[in-house]
């Protein structure tokens, strides 16, 4: 069990595969929802993506992998064979990259059996030319082979400014949206049976503090916004894994971002 051991972790952005198609041209009626930011190419030159920035300081991200890729170079990347047109994964971040090592450390002493890989440098570059710097430290069992992506959260950390790769502060026009929404309330991930102790474990250790008796961890945004519930929770999932997103809003609706994915918004 797990006392408050430091400060939560600030959640980042949530990440939606799509095809680079879909991402060319967006669905017209996703501006009927959505301000969409525009992205970049990824430093890899694998993926491009767009951004859907909100007040609280998170953002989703639209990624698709650039046509015309060698399958090969596909399929060793992180998100290579998932399914497009589904939420895949999600991040936290922290103010200092220095404070990893001891959500690392943490987890690597849990009874999770599962580890964080020390980060590794990324980045892309903006329209404007702007290059853009950070570092991306993923899960992975100890028997070396990377965890389900989505079932933890990934750690995107940034060596350049915050600003630059999310200027949700510096533009506000970009995360004044029609549907109402103003940012992240919640993120429930479902998993096989199997996987839940463990995640339950290094869940723990990652917010240094166990959950409460829903099965839901505390995050905190950039923001400091108090608004929204602000949890991430685990549970059984009977069929394959997937992540729910909550947003929270002025008014309570459903929006569909693409086809297939479909987000509600809370008040």
């Amino acid at each position: 069990m797990y006392g408050q051991t430091g400060a939560l972790p600030i959640l980042d952005h949530i990440v939606i595969l799509v095809a680079h198609s879909t991402l060319e041209s967006l669905p017209s009626k996703l501006s009927g929802f959505f301000v969409v930011a525009r992205g970049g190419f990824h430093a890899d030159g694998l993926t491009a993506n767009k951004l859907i920035l909100f007040e609280d300081g998170a953002y989703i991200e639209l990624i698709a992998f650039v046509d015309g890729l060698d399958p090969d170079q596909r399929r060793q990347h992180r998100w290579g064979q998932l399914p497009e047109a589904a939420i895949i994964d999600w991040a936290y971040t922290l103010t200092h990259e220095a404070e990893f090592a001891a959500v690392q450390q943490r987890v690597a002493q849990s009874r999770s059996g599962l580890v964080y890989s020390d980060p590794v440098p990324g980045g892309r570059t903006k329209p404007d030319g702007t290059t853009i710097k950070w570092a991306v430290a993923a899960a992975r069992g100890s028997d070396g082979n990377p965890a389900p992506p989505g079932s933890m959260p990934f750690w995107c950390l940034d060596r350049t400014p915050r600003s630059l790769r999310v200027p949700y502060d510096q533009e506000h026009r970009l995360t004044q949206h029609p549907c109402g929404a103003q940012g992240v309330s919640s993120l429930a991930v479902s998993v096989p049976v199997h996987e839940v102790a463990a995640l339950g474990e290094a869940y723990d250790a990652i917010h240094g503090s166990s959950s409460d008796d829903g099965g839901a961890w505390k995050f905190k945004v950039f923001s400091g916004s108090a608004i929204g519930k602000h949890t991430v929770s685990v549970s059984v999932s009977e069929r394959a894994q997937s992540i729910e997103l909550v947003l929270h809003g002025d008014s309570a609706t459903c929006v569909e971002v693409v086809a297939g994915v479909i987000l509600r918004v809370e008040t």
